[in-house]
């Protein structure tokens, strides 16, 4: 029975160390993600830009800010969007400079945020498995799995040994 809890252990180490070596690959994918929907993006409000600049507006924000008092309640919402597409930017950028220079605890973090989970599967839809490569890759697999593996496996040692000292127990109050 120990022979197969070790055989088990190893196997899940073995799994979970496999699944956390796929986390700095899904980040270069996310990150090469984000990337083209910032340059998408960045294009668009580089429009914004030459829009404002064209008809005499300091900035993006002045724009939009007349657009939000325009009566025409269409002329308002695009004023909306275009907000929410600036906002948008900001959020892409951010998100590169954490996928680009945050560690693979801060990336794992971004990429798996709740708020991001479209974001997650569209990425993952294209996601091929792979190993990384790089030493602090590995670094971090190996803390991830070892971390997982003893909070799967701890209430399980735990278990093992709370049955043990109750089965010596009862053999003591047998004997006395």
């Amino acid at each position: 029975m120990q022979l197969m809890a070790r055989v088990v252990d190893k196997i899940l180490f073995a799994g979970l160390f496999i699944a956390a070596l796929q986390v700095p690959i899904l980040a270069d994918h996310y990150r090469q993600y984000l990337s083209g929907y910032y340059d998408a993006t960045r294009e668009q409000v580089i429009e914004l830009e030459n829009l404002a600049r064209q008809f005499n507006f300091s900035s993006v924000d002045a724009l939009i800010e007349s657009l939000r008092h325009n009566a025409d309640g269409v002329v308002q919402q695009d004023a909306e969007n275009k907000a929410a597409l600036q906002a948008k930017l900001e959020e892409a950028d951010n998100g590169l400079k954490t996928l680009s220079t945050g560690n693979y605890f801060e990336q794992a973090r971004y990429m798996f945020a709740p708020a991001r989970k479209d974001t997650l599967f569209r990425v993952l839809d294209n996601f091929a498995p792979s190993i990384p490569l790089t030493p602090a890759a590995i670094v971090f697999s190996l803390i991830v799995a070892i971390t997982l593996n003893i909070l799967v496996v701890s209430p399980l040692w735990a278990g093992r040994r709370v049955y043990h000292w109750r089965q010596a127990r009862k053999a003591r109050v047998r004997f006395s």
